[in-house]
């Protein structure tokens, strides 16, 4: 493995030094810097239409708030080499604080991208697709949690077993430090691969110098390999199509979230396609094995969007499904051995002015296990976000 690591270190630092000027000392580092701001602020609330636990509520309404703020540092030298990093603020509300979700720089120039910190994971870069997101993003909707349908949390119950890549329920997350390569775009396909040292999360993201050659409580994996191949293009009529594949392995660690040192074996296959204001994804995400069982657990998401003038509606879909004797194990009703769960939404977003926009969601689930009472929940979400 140490073999490994250096010859990966010695290519990077070959591709940097090839593209490097022959003097340094003859440019200021700093005249080309731009840093651009961005982000967006969210408030939404919750109205809770049925819950197996209902009757213990006090009250079935909620309020939320979010908020995001990302800096991007990029320049470009006269060689055509492209640098720079984004450190990004996520979670900014009062119930959780800031969480800092992207430190990370990179490099780019016709060898590809070489990414260095706490950066995607190309289980994510590759192996996310969902429509909605996507068509979302193109109108500056969708923020966060708020507004993003599958992809957002369930502040007031549900989520926990699906996945639309492996940084769902594999516990592999874009918080932790990697080294990354993604290739060029050629005639429509690209490539990537990363390695991560040490998997446990926004605690526990290589950032500890000594203290992560040892594992402690929140530590899942080690040497972490993730890779993908993307195409996308037009294949007649004006119709947009992307193909997308990954596979995640690691080596699990016995460690309190990780008690039985189960290894990540995940892969992903996606597709969508796009004609107009119109868009469809299915994704599916297959775990051989993962940090909370070592049975095999499937998820395929599916989705349906149309955007016509300032309204995107969208509709999605999540079955979920998990082998025998799986001690995957309901939060909040202590039923274990999941069976299967579904997952149905509903999306209607509104842009009021550049920028603004606001939101009704639907979701509905629905957790079946073989050992004890089933879990189901339905919620009203609505709310507005501001992206800038």
């Amino acid at each position: 493995m140490k073999q490994v690591m250096l010859g990966g270190t010695a290519l990077a630092a070959a591709a940097l030094v090839s593209t490097m000027p022959a003097s340094a000392a003859d440019q200021d580092v700093t005249s080309g810097l731009q840093l651009k701001i961005s982000g967006f602020i969210a408030a939404q609330s919750t109205l809770v239409l049925s819950d197996t636990q209902d009757s213990q509520f006090d009250r079935n309404y909620d309020f939320q708030s979010d908020a995001r703020l990302i800096f991007d540092v990029k320049n470009v030298t006269d060689s055509g080499l492209e640098y720079g990093g984004r450190i990004r603020f996520d979670s900014i509300s009062r119930r959780d604080g800031v969480d800092i979700t992207r430190v990370y720089t990179y490099v780019k120039g016709t060898f590809g991208t070489l990414t260095f910190g706490d950066a995607p994971t190309i289980a994510d870069d590759f192996g996310y697709v969902y429509a909605h997101d996507e068509l979302a993003g193109n109108i500056g909707a969708g923020g966060g949690d708020f507004g993003d349908l599958l992809d957002g949390d369930f502040p007031l119950g549900g989520g926990n077993f699906y996945s639309i890549d492996p940084t769902y329920l594999g516990g592999l997350t874009n918080q932790d430090t990697r080294i990354k390569y993604t290739s060029p775009t050629f005639s429509g396909f690209s490539f990537g691969v990363d390695f991560t040292p040490v998997v446990g999360g926004a605690t526990h993201a290589g950032n500890g110098g000594r203290n992560d050659l040892i594992n402690d409580a929140s530590t899942l994996y080690e040497n972490v390999v993730t890779g993908g191949a993307n195409w996308e293009g037009d294949i007649g009529g004006g119709v947009d199509l992307r193909v997308a594949g990954t596979a995640a392995y690691g080596n699990g660690v016995s460690t309190d979230n990780n008690p039985q040192h189960h290894d990540l074996e995940a892969y992903t296959l996606g597709a969508r396609v796009k004609s107009g204001g119109i868009a469809a994804s299915v994704d599916w995400t297959h775990y051989s094995t993962l940090f909370l069982t070592s049975k095999p657990v499937d998820s395929i998401v599916g989705d349906v969007s149309y955007t016509w003038g300032p309204f995107l509606a969208s509709v999605s879909y999540a079955y979920t499904w998990a082998g025998n004797n799986n001690d995957l194990t309901q939060p909040n009703t202590g039923a274990t051995d999941l069976e299967d769960n579904h997952i149905a939404g509903a999306n209607l977003t509104y842009t009021i002015a550049p920028g603004l926009n606001t939101y009704a969601e639907v979701i509905y689930e629905k957790q079946n296990f073989r050992e004890g009472k089933d879990f189901e929940n339905a919620n009203l979400l609505t709310g507005i976000n501001l992206a800038f």
